[in-house]
């Protein structure tokens, strides 16, 4: 039987402990929005300060602290020495300054929480953990088996040793099953393996590359004196990747940060300045229209080809774009030989499209009776043409130039490039149709 049902049937406090203490702490949140506050407060009310603990780490920080500030000051100094120092480190820094304040004060100063929450959100130093095994080169193969026995219990991860001297300087690491197949009398720096490390203030675009090309599971991380102070798990790493995803995804599509359970007016209040900029960047787009306004009197089939040709020089670049941020990921990165490539791709994919553009203008015109079929068919293909030729350099070139003066590409978004096409777009179109068809103004 499952917790709703347990607490529909108002069973004891022992029955749905029991169910409790057997779910996994994962499982246990996912029906949190299922429940009304009494019964979400008699479950945190019967659970152990350890599972409690276990519980908020599986939630968004924000969520975790605000479930924090629900328990009593003593209760959730208890909570957080029960949490992974990152974990912690990360619930912490989202409560308000006064309660952060507070909880810090009554925190013992040596609580491995209390070195984390001093260092800047995306940086190294905000999601490594100092809770890790360390050794000194000299310690031999049994010494260090020992020692993670016994600490086992208290560490995130076992599968990987740190190695250092006996000045705390960052020697290297020794996975867990290079220890397994070790003998006496071999010691840790006989075993070791050098791996690359990262600087606590590295931030999150370092983090990210470090992992794609070295594929390190456990990073060690340093101080400027190349002195250990924690690592960055597996599943720190994950999270990195998430919120760099999500990240990327947002300034793609020039929104804000995101937040799904934000209310109608917090989401609205959030999203205008962003579509007022957006909205202020297509006012050029009216002006250019405005200006051939004669032109699209005269010749009103061409209206009705603007939209094909706005969309498809903007559907180019978004391709080029995406394939150009997914380039700059990679260690080599991307260089002109990979923009003439895209050129040339957008060559031909121009050539194609302008043909078929050509032939679809030509049987319209027809049957609407345009008096110049073949101009107005001319004007839409070499338009396509054109465009869809400048769409994939100035797809790749944005994002490139970005990257090459230490910006996020990523903030290359898709509705600003469509905005720098469409203004392309239109300005060639008609220019074009005043050329060839300007006669027809005065016919």
């Amino acid at each position: 039987m499952d917790i709703k049902e347990l607490l529909k049937q108002n069973a004891t406090d022992k029955e749905i402990l029991t169910v409790l203490e057997s779910m996994h702490s994962f499982d246990i949140i996912s029906i949190f929005d299922e429940l009304s506050e009494e019964e979400l407060k008699r479950l945190k009310d019967m659970m152990s300060t350890e599972k409690f603990a276990d519980v908020i780490s599986y939630l968004e920080p924000e969520d975790a602290a605000e479930m924090l500030q629900s328990q009593s000051l003593d209760e959730q100094v208890l909570v957080v020495q029960n949490l992974e120092p990152d974990d912690a480190a990360d619930i912490i820094n989202e409560l308000s300054k006064e309660d952060r304040l507070e909880l810090i004060e009554i925190l013992d100063s040596d609580e491995p929480v209390m070195a984390l929450i001093q260092y800047k959100e995306e940086t190294a130093g905000s999601y490594m953990n100092n809770d890790i095994l360390t050794v000194d080169a000299q310690d031999d193969v049994k010494d260090i088996t020992k020692k993670l026995i016994s600490s086992a219990a208290d560490l995130k991860s076992v599968k990987t040793i740190f190695v250092v001297d006996d000045t705390d300087t960052y020697l290297g690491q020794i996975s867990l099953k290079t220890l397994v197949r070790s003998k006496v009398p071999l010691k840790a720096i006989d075993i070791l393996k050098k791996e690359p490390n990262l600087n606590v203030y590295d931030d999150v675009d370092n983090i990210i590359k470090h992992i794609k090309h070295y594929g390190i599971y456990d990073i060690a991380i340093t101080d400027e004196h190349d002195i250990l102070v924690g690592a960055i798990t597996t599943d720190d790493l994950l999270d990195i990747y998430r919120d760099e995803a999500l990240e990327d995804i947002e300034r793609l599509s020039y929104l804000p940060d995101t937040d799904v359970k934000s209310g109608v007016i917090g989401a609205a209040l959030k999203r205008l300045p962003w579509l007022i900029l957006l909205m202020g960047l297509s006012i050029p787009l009216a002006l250019i229209t405005s200006n051939y306004e004669a032109i699209l009197t005269s010749v009103v089939i061409l209206a009705l080809f603007q939209p094909l040709l706005l969309d498809s020089g903007g559907n180019v670049a978004h391709q080029t774009l995406a394939v150009t941020l997914v380039g700059l990921s990679y260690k080599e990165g991307v260089s002109f030989k990979d923009g003439i490539k895209e050129a040339l791709s957008g060559l031909i994919i121009g050539f194609v499209l302008g043909i078929l553009a050509f032939v679809a203008a030509y049987i319209l015109s027809d049957m609407l009776g345009v008096a110049s079929p073949l101009h107005v068919s001319i004007v839409v293909s070499v338009t396509m043409f054109l465009v869809v030729i400048l769409a994939p350099i100035i797809g790749f070139v944005t994002p490139w130039f970005l990257s090459k003066i230490n910006l996020d590409p990523a903030a290359a978004s898709g509705p600003l490039i469509t905005t720098v096409i469409d203004i392309v777009c239109l300005v060639v179109y008609f220019g074009l149709a005043t050329v060839l068809l300007g006669g027809q103004m005065h016919g």
